[in-house]
């Protein structure tokens, strides 16, 4: 009834309509009142479109500005604000249909973009688990492709890290010989992997902004300099912490320094950023396992990379 009422400019209209419900309906209706849109002769994927560009740029209007300090991402993280949500919530309509994955795609990776810059790594998270499969799939344009696959390679080393977390806490002080050979097994196992994917991203390309100082460039490097300290620092603690079990876990923290300190990776940039994770808080973790190498006796500090 509300379609058939509408004379010129019906596709803006119905997506004026679609955009007033904000929080108000839960997917399965959006996606009902998206496909109504068709019943009255509109075109679907267009309304869809203009439906979360309203809502993204609604949502944006609202939200303060990624610029500033840079966020911690170690805090606890706040609960997501109706506004947070909203903007969450708007890749919904560009995701009902095969025909808006493109722009489903364009638009994830802006707000992805924003999130992961207001360290809201939990809500970008989410975004990137309500994402259709086939989003993947899409390899054109290729830079928007290759964003795409940063954060899901992100995404999962994350989630070893925090796998290489749990299982630490599930050792015990009394283990039979079994029960710690099978826990150190899987320990040792995790962390190899978690190890392998962080090493593979530093010394890939991930996140590098180009040359142009443009807006998107700009919140590339921002979420590098956010990011990478963290997860080298993250890589640090977990093999200096672990080094008890895994003995030769140390000789990879220290060798890990050799990595930041390549000019090819450019990671000592990305520790410089005043309000970040600073070069000086991972060199004083360096120290400490430099120190730590010279528990077993003698005095030289090069001894447990070269052994």
């Amino acid at each position: 009834m509300y379609a058939g009422a509408l004379r010129d400019n019906a596709v803006e209209r119905y997506a004026m309509f679609l955009t007033s419900l904000e929080l108000t309906a839960d997917v399965n209706e959006c996606r009902l009142a998206l496909t109504r849109a068709r019943e009255h002769g509109l075109d679907v994927h267009k309304v869809a479109v203009v439906t979360a560009e309203r809502t993204i740029d609604r949502a944006f209007e609202l939200l303060p500005q990624m610029k500033g300090p840079l966020p911690s991402v170690i805090a606890l993280q706040a609960t997501p604000s109706d506004v947070e949500l909203l903007l969450l919530r708007s890749i919904e309509w560009t995701t009902f249909e095969d025909g808006t994955h493109d722009t489903a795609l364009e638009q994830a990776t802006v707000i992805l973009r924003y999130f992961l810059g207001a360290g809201r790594v939990s809500l970008a998270k989410n975004l990137v688990e309500m994402l259709p499969r086939e989003l993947a799939s899409i390899d054109q344009p290729e830079e928007r492709a290759t964003e795409y696959l940063h954060y899901r390679q992100f995404f999962a080393i994350w989630d070893s890290l925090d796998r290489v977390v749990e299982c630490q806490s599930l050792k015990v002080s009394i283990m039979n010989r079994d029960t710690r050979a099978a826990w150190l097994s899987d320990y040792t196992g995790l962390i190899d992997h978690a190890y392998d994917a962080v090493v593979k991203l530093l010394t890939s390309d991930w996140m590098m902004p180009d040359e142009t100082g443009d807006r998107h460039s700009y919140e590339l490097t921002r979420v590098r300099q956010i990011y990478v300290p963290e997860l080298i620092l993250r890589l640090h603690v977990m093999l200096y912490a672990s080094r008890e079990y895994v003995p030769e876990n140390l000789k990879r923290a220290l060798e890990l320094a050799n990595i930041v300190a390549d000019s090819r990776y450019k990671l000592y940039d990305d520790f410089l950023h005043l309000d970040g994770r600073r070069l000086g808080e991972y060199l004083d973790a360096v120290r400490r396992a430099t120190i730590a190498g010279l528990e077993g006796g003698g005095s030289d500090p090069f001894k447990i990379i070269l052994s």
